[in-house]
């Protein structure tokens, strides 16, 4: 008797589908996870904790392949452009949202050309002063910015950074005037806030902790939903009456375009799980994140938000990085 193999393979070849299972078990060989910054950057350190409860859940190496350059856009396009299959992941975050509407000629659309799978977490912004500066709170400052338009002037740490379109949706919000100093890199501009030559700026927690703790800077307002932990007593932009000023700084996990839907199911689960592990809330806490648990649907409307969000502030400044 003739075995029927030959047969089944001509009925699912005619059916558009391989003799073997149709989709197989993934993930069956190491999954490369593209972080868009150089190594050692917030983004990895981030990345390589994740990285290593994920292989632990996946049964799988996670590797980590850093392709930095040109505001995130090098690493991302390469994610946008590889095979969607599940073996390649991007990290991605809310600057992809904003250097949408800044560059030119962006490669990708990080909105449509990406299926959003995992959101791994987010830090708020922090409206913080030299403590020198004789501003002792948020009405403080907007009552001297009204008093004295474009007297006071603000750092960040570039054009287009969250810093900067924070204190953009600030002015907007409270019709005041502020003058930008904006400086290459964030830490240059921290400095001229400790040493009195700037008196504000927007940074995120990890850059300001030791100084706030140290007395040397002042938190005026948190542009988190909720209060900090860390500063019960400081006010959140929302409670201070301009809820337009919450923003939170998120990273996640991107696939390319059409990638299956279970290995999309798979990884969302696995990330939920990794957060979890106190080993990686202790190392992401440590980098002032908060994790941000969201379906793939979820994190695709944040995506989409934040790319309009963005963008129209950005068209509005006629704010251009290039």
């Amino acid at each position: 008797m003739k075995k029927p193999w030959p047969l089944l393979a001509v009925v699912c070849c005619l059916l558009g589908f391989p003799a073997h299972a149709q989709d197989e078990a993934w993930p069956s060989k190491p999954i490369r996870v593209i972080v868009p910054t150089p190594p050692g950057g917030a983004y990895d350190r981030t990345m390589r904790p994740l990285a290593q409860e994920l292989a632990s859940l996946l049964k799988q190496p996670v590797v980590i392949d850093n392709k930095p350059g040109a505001g995130n856009i090098i690493g991302t396009q390469a994610g946008a452009t590889a095979a969607p299959d599940g073996y390649t992941l991007t990290m991605t975050g809310m600057v992809n949202t904003i250097a949408q509407g800044m560059y030119d000629n962006v490669p990708f659309n990080i909105v449509n050309d990406f299926t959003h799978v995992a959101m791994i977490g987010g830090s708020a912004q922090w409206l913080v002063v030299n403590s020198q500066s004789g501003i002792e709170s948020f009405a403080d400052l907007i009552a001297r910015a009204r008093r004295e338009p474009g007297a006071i002037n603000y750092a960040s740490s570039g054009a287009g950074s969250t810093g900067h379109l924070v204190m953009e949706l600030l002015q907007k919000a409270t019709q005041t005037s502020f003058v930008h100093i904006p400086y290459k890199g964030g830490a240059p501009a921290l400095m001229d806030v400790l040493g009195g030559q700037v008196a504000v700026t927007v940074i995120p927690p990890s850059g300001s902790m030791q100084y706030i703790q140290s007395g040397k800077l002042k938190v005026l307002a948190v542009s988190s939903p909720k209060r900090s932990p860390e500063l019960p007593l400081v006010p959140t932009f929302e409670e201070l009456g301009y809820k337009q000023l919450t923003v939170i700084s998120w990273v996640g996990l991107s696939a390319p375009k059409k990638t299956r839907p279970e290995v999309v199911r798979k990884v969302n689960e696995a990330v939920r799980e990794a957060m979890t592990r106190p080993e990686l809330q202790k190392r992401l806490d440590a980098e002032g994140i908060t994790p941000m648990t969201m379906t793939p649907d979820e994190f695709t409307r944040v995506v989409k938000s934040d790319t309009e969000r963005w963008g129209a502030l950005t068209r509005s400044l006629q704010l251009k990085a290039n």
